[in-house]
């Protein structure tokens, strides 16, 4: 049997294991100045019938892969049988999580993404969760009662690009939102029973801009109040409106050290009660071990960041060649 269905290029780390499901292509806004996932590419919205028929589609590999595995004696290892297919989706031997891409797939008409996330719950009666990256300014336009039919229809997460919260900053960047954006589709999310993860990039103030956007990140992040805040170190893609600004002199990036005293500071201002999350990826490899909950653990968090200061200004000073990145 011919099984094919389409796959999106990009998703969170912690939806590795997730079925991925494309519902759009590419990114609604594609103009945020340190990002080339998706250059020189539009929005494509795929029509609902076709996404069912990946999911059905998606089923059908299920089931082949279960049916084989139970008669050649591995009933009891369907998802070792999955993982050997590439189907890391099914690894417990059935569906649990679905991640929704590409970018902000919410933008699309709120009943025909309801239709399909009621489709994949039929199909797939054992799913757990279901997520998608959203942007503040989409969640700021979407009525609450729109909102609120996604979430009773099964998305139960939604993945927030803030990146900063300094009004300053968002605009240099041109992330199309304001603070006060950020602020308000963050709460809609929450009013409508979402869980919200945040993602910041520390780094993207550069040495410039790195005190105010610390603490307008802080202050955003603390009228919200989302369930997760997630870091995303700067990478500087080449060929990017950024990587023109550093090559010209007018953005400087920041060593090991400077990114630290950053994150510290980000820490110091919060007053949440989320989940501060940096280990689940690997551009933020030189933070290790300071994940936690600051309205509980910030001054173990504290006391984790400034080791970690202490360690890479040893190494600076032993080895200046890794003073960076």
């Amino acid at each position: 049997m011919n099984i094919s269905y389409e796959q999106p290029p990009y998703r969170p780390p912690n939806e590795a294991y997730s079925l991925l499901l494309r519902v759009t292509r590419n990114c609604s806004w594609n103009r945020c100045e340190f990002c080339c996932m998706y250059t020189g590419k539009k929005l494509e919205i795929r029509s609902v019938e076709e996404v069912k028929d990946d999911i059905r589609a998606m089923k059908a590999e299920a089931d082949a892969i279960k049916e084989w595995a139970w008669k050649n004696g591995y009933d009891d290892r369907v998802g070792q049988v999955a993982r050997a297919n590439g189907a890391y989706w099914l690894s417990e031997g059935v569906v649990k999580n679905v991640f929704i891409a590409d970018s902000n797939s919410i933008i699309i008409k709120s009943a025909d993404l309801a239709e399909i996330l009621r489709f994949l719950y039929q199909t797939f009666p054992t799913i757990e969760r279901v997520t998608s990256y959203a942007r503040a300014k989409t969640l700021v336009k979407k009525s609450i009662e729109d909102l609120k039919l996604l979430r009773d229809a099964g998305l139960t997460r939604l993945h927030v690009g803030l990146e900063t919260g300094d009004a300053e900053l968002l605009e240099i960047i041109q992330k199309g939102a304001t603070p006060e954006e950020m602020i308000l589709g963050g709460k809609k999310a929450l009013e409508a029973g979402f869980e919200l993860s945040e993602y910041i990039m520390p780094g993207l103030g550069g040495q410039e801009m790195w005190q105010q956007h610390a603490r307008g990140t802080a202050h955003v992040l603390n009228e919200i109040q989302p369930h997760f805040i997630r870091l995303r170190t700067l990478f500087v893609p080449p060929d990017t409106p950024l990587a023109q600004r550093y090559e010209r002199g007018q953005f400087t990036r920041q060593t090991v050290e400077e990114l630290l005293r950053e994150v510290r500071l980000l820490i110091e201002e919060l007053t949440v009660s989320s989940e501060f999350v940096v280990s689940d990826h690997i551009t933020n490899h030189y933070m290790w071990g300071i994940d936690g909950k600051p309205s509980k653990d910030k001054e173990r968090m504290l006391k984790a960041v400034d080791e970690l200061i202490a360690s890479a200004k040893e190494s600076a000073e032993k080895y200046p060649i890794y003073r960076g990145l």
